[in-house]
């Protein structure tokens, strides 16, 4: 059956019933469709480090946990299967629940259990959609009462928590973890925030060492806490009783928050949100980076700053062809010359490709 549709007046009534009639059949992917993927990474992977799921299960565990996916440009489908696979990696079982691990072997800059913060939201935001609850409500308690270290990076900790809350329409956890969230807020407060309002941080601990803004005033802290305040604000209401009194104060953070990052953080010749240094009288930095996306993470910008997305597709600003530069290329110090292997002062990074495609 064929339905065309026009702009006509058609009845909406009468139009849901010829769709109905059409008695369409639902279509349900099938698993085996997609095992070849895994099969495939298996027969690729030299297996030097195994966590919770080795490869031998890893299909039988995606099967009963990620979301199926298909599309017409197997490319994508494949990396759609290679990430979730590759996440599987990094569940780890330890004495305080399963955590998320950023790095397969141990380093020494990790914390307990071989956890980072520095990429713990992104965990969250990916994880949530698994069937089995357990990996990430124990990762979560691990960061607030197992020991965790959630302040070591920046980490939008309820904002993500409330992500996964969103996903599994389970509100015990972010109830279960209120206080110690409200807590975690009021800390960077102390540490992070100055009298001006605005929250600083170094770049390496925003995990984006040696970038060309550096440290100050940087458009990802400010983001993360709008954020989290906003999340806070809205899981007040989880709590029995009804936090009303820290609802309204967590919101109001937010909205003071967010107008000093368009105040202060945007520049309207560059048409970016950019990194100030600290101090007062400090201008802004004179470059664009990537991080100045990260503030439509959480819906902060007004409207009219869209001319900043531009700057995506220009081959002078982030257009690369693996994903979209740290930096902009018309920077005259895009890629500096630095021996550390971790540079964000031009090369593309899958942290803040995440960020920025969120």
């Amino acid at each position: 059956m064929q339905l065309q549709l026009t702009y006509t007046a058609v009845p909406l009534l009468t139009l849901i019933s010829v769709l109905a009639s059409a008695q369409t059949p639902t279509v349900a992917l099938k698993p085996e469709a997609y095992r070849h993927y895994i099969d495939a990474f298996n027969r690729n992977d030299a297996e030097l480090t195994v966590n919770e799921i080795p490869n031998a299960a890893a299909w039988d565990w995606m099967k009963a946990n990620v979301p199926l996916f298909e599309c017409s440009d197997k490319s994508i489908e494949e990396t759609y299967y290679f990430r979730w696979w590759t996440y599987r990696k990094h569940i780890k079982r330890t004495p305080d629940g399963f955590v998320i691990t950023e790095f397969l072997p141990p380093v020494p800059w990790a914390g307990k259990d071989d956890t980072i913060s520095c990429s713990a939201a992104h965990h969250f935001y990916e994880g949530r959609w698994l069937r089995d609850r357990k990996y990430l409500s124990d990762y979560a308690r691990f960061w607030f009462l197992k020991g965790g270290n959630p302040r070591l990076y920046s980490f939008w900790a309820a904002d993500s928590i409330r992500a996964w809350s969103m996903v599994t329409q389970d509100q015990h956890l972010g109830a279960e973890l209120f206080p110690q969230l409200v807590d975690n807020y009021r800390a960077w407060e102390k540490s992070n925030q100055d009298a001006n309002g605005l929250f600083w941080q170094i770049d390496d601990r925003d995990g984006m060492e040696f970038s060309i803004g550096g440290s100050g005033y940087r458009p990802t802290i400010n983001s993360y806490m709008y954020g989290d305040a906003m999340a806070l604000s809205d899981m007040a209401t989880w709590v029995w009783p009804y936090k009303h009194d820290v609802a309204l104060e967590f919101r109001a953070k937010a909205d003071k928050l967010r107008a000093l990052v368009e105040q202060k953080l945007w520049d309207e010749t560059k048409g970016f949100y950019l990194t100030r240094p600290r101090g007062a009288g400090e201008r802004q930095v004179d470059v664009r980076e990537q991080v100045g996306f990260v503030p439509w993470y959480f819906n902060l910008p007004n409207p009219g700053r869209e001319v900043a997305w531009k700057q995506l597709v220009d081959p002078q600003g982030f257009q690369a062809p693996f994903g979209p530069t740290t930096a902009e290329r018309r920077s005259p110090r895009f890629m500096f010359s630095n021996p550390h292997e971790c540079l964000w002062n031009g090369p593309s990074w899958p942290f803040a490709t995440s960020q920025t495609l969120v």
